[in-house]
């Protein structure tokens, strides 16, 4: 019989950073460790609100490109370290437009959708 897995968010005591952690890993899945949550980029969430007040369309579809673009450059080090190929992280972030959208649009907490990108990173590595 198969066991579950689950993962969910921490919080690192010791440093205060809010943490996704892949638990034990079972025999079919392969456990790639822990991302960190990111930082909010607001300075890219101004630029996708102020594109999409002309082009939403084109907005909604670059967005989750351009947000793995940040995640990439800041989970670098992880990746490489669990051997997590950036494609890898465009992919989950494109299977998450809606959420990205809602995000850019005002609708999704931050938290929420970081959390959501990281633990959909994790499973697809």
């Amino acid at each position: 019989m198969a066991s579950t897995v689950t993962m969910t968010p921490t919080t690192d005591l010791a440093v205060g950073q809010q943490r996704v952690v892949a638990p034990a890993r079972r025999p079919a899945v392969r456990a790639v460790g822990t991302l960190a949550v990111l930082d909010e980029p607001l300075r890219l969430l101004a630029e996708l609100r102020s594109a999409a007040k002309d082009q939403p369309a084109a907005t909604r579809a670059m967005a989750p490109g351009l947000l793995a673009q940040h995640a990439t450059a800041d989970w670098h080090v992880q990746l490489e370290a669990f051997g997590i190929a950036p494609q890898v992280v465009t992919h989950a972030f494109e299977t998450c437009r809606r959420e990205i959208w809602l995000w850019v649009d005002g609708d999704r907490r931050w938290e929420q959708l970081a959390t959501h990108l990281a633990l959909r990173v994790v499973r697809r590595a």
